[in-house]
């Protein structure tokens, strides 16, 4: 096993040195707040490493212990908020005052041996605080999110284990074999906190990847998928499964605009959109393809099920703008096609085909569906008023 200052000197280093990159990147960005408090994370637990080995140093393990524990506390606190400012999140009022009542409880201790082990639970309970947080609001669950986890997970059942450990060394007067196991606790919260702290950079460049992905694949109007989006997610269909795509596009739009304006003609994009992703099912795709048209990717189901959604949806859009779902717009209606098909034909095919069944409904009066099953021509499945 590597020698225990060794180990606290590594430590040292690389928690000094996190400290700095972070505080770095933070004055690069100052809008990321979570760079700052990991860095001040890292800079207060690099002073505890100090406090302890200076308390030992100096004769006074009791007062190192007390407060170097406190600067450890506080160091897990802060990282714990820096999870929330990555995810946008603010404390809520019970979050903070529980940070609150642990450092006024780890205050009010008076031996060593309580400063001990409520250190080690109070810690655990944070860590574990953070692994749950990472897991439950991270947007996308990558590898090295939940390696981030595992470590929290970890450091919260080591320091657990600490916490019983000292537990039963008060009732029962410890051990040889008790420090033992203490020794090597301490050797695995070290290595996991050397890890946990060159890790967190990645944790917020994953998060910042997966956003800026989701901004370039999303249209801003809407929120539903881009052009691009549409296509990537689209053309990871299972090979020979059902595919049906269907192409929306919303009817006499120019004449919209003309009447009551562009904010007016954004404001129907978006309730279209709105009603697209209220009927069709949880796994479809809904994407903006043009300024008034939209795609819809369905996986695994018939062309009989694919046709009623779509007139599910083309009613909906048009009772609904009657209605005052849609103010000052009414009769808002669109016309549907769709093309269903087996076996491996390219997404790019299907959607020329689904727009050119959308347009024989605008030939034939608008406000209907018109689909077709590969690799059948194109048939009337249901035409629409004027």
């Amino acid at each position: 096993m590597i020698h225990t200052p060794t180990l606290l000197l590594i430590s040292l280093a690389i928690n000094l040195m996190s400290a700095l990159l972070m505080l770095f990147i933070h004055s690069l960005k100052p809008g990321r707040r979570n760079f700052l408090l990991w860095s001040l994370s890292a800079f207060l637990f690099s002073l505890s490493i100090l406090l302890l080995s200076l308390g030992v140093l100096a004769g006074h393990p009791a007062l190192g212990m007390r407060v170097g524990g406190l600067a450890s506390l506080m160091s897990i606190l802060l990282l714990l908020a820096g999870f929330y400012a990555l995810y946008g999140l603010s404390w809520r009022p019970r979050a903070l005052w529980a940070g609150v009542a642990l450092l006024l409880a780890y205050l009010g201790l008076s031996s060593l041996a309580d400063v001990r082990l409520v250190l080690a639970l109070m810690e655990s309970v944070v860590y574990l605080w953070c692994a749950c947080l990472i897991f439950s609001l991270s947007q996308h669950q990558k590898r090295v999110l939940y390696t981030v986890s595992v470590i929290y997970l970890l450091h919260f059942a080591i320091l657990l284990s600490q916490g019983v450990l000292l537990l039963a060394q008060t009732q029962g007067g410890g051990t040889g074999e008790g420090h033992w196991l203490l020794d090597g606790i301490f050797f695995m919260h070290m290595v996991l906190t050397i890890g946990s702290v060159l890790l967190l950079p990645l944790v917020a460049y994953v998060e910042t990847e997966q956003a800026l992905l989701a901004l370039s694949e999303r249209d801003p109007l809407t929120g539903v998928l881009n052009r691009r989006g549409l296509f990537r997610l689209g053309e990871r269909g299972a090979p020979g499964q059902m595919r049906c795509v269907v192409v929306l596009d919303i009817d006499h739009f120019k004449r919209v605009n003309d009447s009551y304006g562009h904010g007016c003609g954004d404001e129907v994009i978006r309730y279209v959109a709105r009603v697209l992703v209220a009927e069709v099912r949880k796994d479809d795709l809904v994407g903006r393809i043009g300024g008034e048209e939209f795609a819809i990717i369905m996986e695994g189901v018939s062309s009989q099920m694919a046709h009623s959604i779509c007139d599910r949806i083309r009613r909906q859009i048009e009772t609904g703008s009657r209605q005052g779902a849609c103010p000052p717009c009414e009769g808002v209606t669109v016309s549907v096609g769709g093309i269903c098909a087996q076996g491996e034909p390219g997404l790019a095919q299907l959607l020329t085909r689904a727009d050119e069944a959308m347009y024989r409904v605008k030939a034939t009066g608008r406000n209907g569906v018109h689909f077709q099953a590969d690799p059948e021509p194109l048939r009337l499945v249901e035409g629409g008023d004027a």
